[in-house]
């Protein structure tokens, strides 16, 4: 296409509005700075003409202060990716929940006889249980692990709408 034919320039539908004057859409696009899509016979009008020229000024005022507005908020976001862990929280919060368990990993010996700790009687009968599970679900045919592989596939599908909704939509621009 060479510069200049029909095909380069918008529409005829979005050249006017009512009242022979230019449309918003061109007046949007003239004020983007996208001159080059709009005919030479509505540049003409909007330079003679004193309401689209005021119409223009607002649009180019409006295009100015949302161009300020996505930058600010884009430095807003930069800014908040930039900010610091807070690491000595997150140290600190560890280290009072090791002090916590500490009492329980050390409890003195149980009422129903002998010395029972966590250390040395819930960790290894817990492993035990896993390891049972674990046959039980690996175990050729399972229903267990046939319905567990459905229910993470089902999860991962809601995941990802759910993911697709809330994630902001990308804009594009031609």
């Amino acid at each position: 296409m060479t510069k200049g034919t029909k095909e380069d320039f918008l529409p005829d539908d979005l050249l006017w509005a009512a009242g022979g004057h230019a449309s918003d859409v061109v007046l949007t696009a003239m004020a983007d700075g996208q001159v080059d899509i709009v005919p030479p016979i509505v540049l003409a009008h909007v330079d003679k003409c004193r309401s689209c020229t005021t119409h223009l000024g607002n649009a180019a005022l409006l295009s100015l202060h949302t161009g300020r507005e996505i930058a600010m908020v884009a430095r807003e976001a930069d800014a908040a990716a930039r900010a610091p862990m807070p690491r000595l929280a997150i140290f600190l919060g560890l280290a009072f929940a090791v002090l916590g368990l500490l009492p329980t990993l050390l409890d003195a010996p149980s009422e129903l006889g002998g010395a029972r700790s966590f250390a040395t009687h819930d960790v290894p009968m817990f492993v035990n249980g896993l390891g049972t599970l674990a046959r039980k679900i690996l175990e050729p045919g399972s229903a267990l692990g046939l319905g567990l592989t459905y229910g993470a596939a089902v999860l991962l599908v809601i995941m990802a709408f759910a993911l697709v909704r809330l994630l902001p939509k990308k804009e594009v621009s031609r």
